[in-house]
């Protein structure tokens, strides 16, 4: 459970760590977005209004041209001009643009002229007298000129602001794409860095079990495994070390029952060995010159010190080793019990589970 928790702990935040920057690179780069379309909207918008409004002096300034050299022409399309000169004049106070600091002496001079040149038009249709029309043309074209040369600075500078809000625009584009690159690296690499400490906590441990389990197999029942991790790993580690301590004390156990038995067969055998050497002794003279009873007192006295060996090297125990005696039959190898424990057994070494 412990284990589970720093998993989903570490998980959970490398998940919210990455939400977090994409939702903040996605909210900065829907700022740069709608910045891009402010310009779009107002700077270059405020553009083409620019240009149709210089466009729509130009044909007025065709019409009066057209009156001016006694074409016979009906005034309506150059009070319809006029009229959408006025709207257009409309559309281009609506914008910020207009209103900036460079941009707003021009602007005033257009929006004042507008009257003034829609007052000579209207003249025009009311003058009986040729001189007072000519007049009124003459001061309609005049204003036109400068209505048109305003309109044309006024786009310049528009243009100009536009391209600088543009560069700014493209210079904190790229500012933000670096600063998004390195943020995503950090964000990478701290969970490259956390997936390698989470994968540290998994496998350091398990490669610890398995070597005590290797040790286990070798009945190295004093390897204990030695964790600090406070989670399910450190129980099975004290789970561990708690089973080959008790193994380890039934070890203890039975090798100190087998030197018990090895103690009473010890001086029981004693006892019978010292009295089958009194008996040969008196055999051994009585039959003095007789060699085949001596060489039966040679095979006794060699049985006996095999038989006390035995028991000698059964006191020595310090493991229990089986050996194969016959097919499916083990028995006890003193000679290899009784020596230290060897790091790679070569014979065939099993415990005997029953004792």
């Amino acid at each position: 459970m412990l284990l589970r928790r720093k998993l989903v702990w570490i998980f959970g935040s490398l998940v919210s760590l990455l939400l977090a920057t994409a939702i903040g690179a996605i909210w900065m780069l829907q700022g740069v977005l709608r910045e891009l379309h402010h310009l779009d909207t107002h700077a270059w918008a405020i553009i083409e209004e620019s240009n149709k409004l210089a466009t729509t002096v130009s044909m007025i300034e065709i019409e009066l041209y057209a009156l001016e050299m006694g074409e016979q022409r009906h005034l309506d399309p150059l009070i319809e001009l006029v009229e959408s000169m006025q709207r257009e004049v409309d559309k281009v106070a609506a914008s910020y643009v207009t209103h900036l600091p460079e941009n707003q002496p021009v602007f005033n001079r257009i929006r004042d002229g507008v009257p003034d040149f829609a007052g000579h038009v209207a003249a025009l249709g009311t003058a009986q007298d040729p001189e007072w029309a000519a007049q009124h043309r003459r001061e309609a074209r005049s204003v036109a000129v400068r209505l048109r040369r305003d309109i044309l600075a006024l786009s310049r500078s528009v243009g100009t602001h536009g391209e600088i809000e543009q560069a700014d625009l493209t210079n904190r584009f790229r500012w933000l794409v670096l600063g998004l690159t390195v943020v995503f690296l950090a964000v990478i690499n701290i969970s490259i860095v956390a997936l390698l400490r989470m994968t540290g906590m998994i496998l350091k441990p398990v490669e610890k079990l398995v070597q005590a389990t290797r040790e286990l197999g070798k009945e190295r029942f004093d390897y204990r495994v030695d964790l600090d991790q406070k989670d399910e790993f450190d129980e099975l580690a004290h789970a561990y070390n708690n089973l080959a301590a008790q193994l380890q004390a039934n070890e203890q156990r039975k090798l100190e029952m087998l030197g018990q038995v090895a103690l009473t067969l010890n001086h029981e055998l004693n006892n019978a060995a010292e009295i089958i050497e009194l008996q040969l002794q008196l055999a051994g003279r009585q039959s003095s010159g007789n060699p085949s009873l001596e060489k039966c007192a040679r095979q006794i006295r060699d049985s006996l010190n095999r038989m006390t060996r035995t028991v000698e090297l059964l006191k020595q125990v310090r493991r229990i080793v089986l050996t194969d005696y016959v097919s499916g039959v083990k028995m006890l190898d003193l000679e290899r019990s009784a020596s230290p424990e060897e790091g790679n057994d070569e014979a065939h070494v099993v415990r005997n589970a029953e004792g």
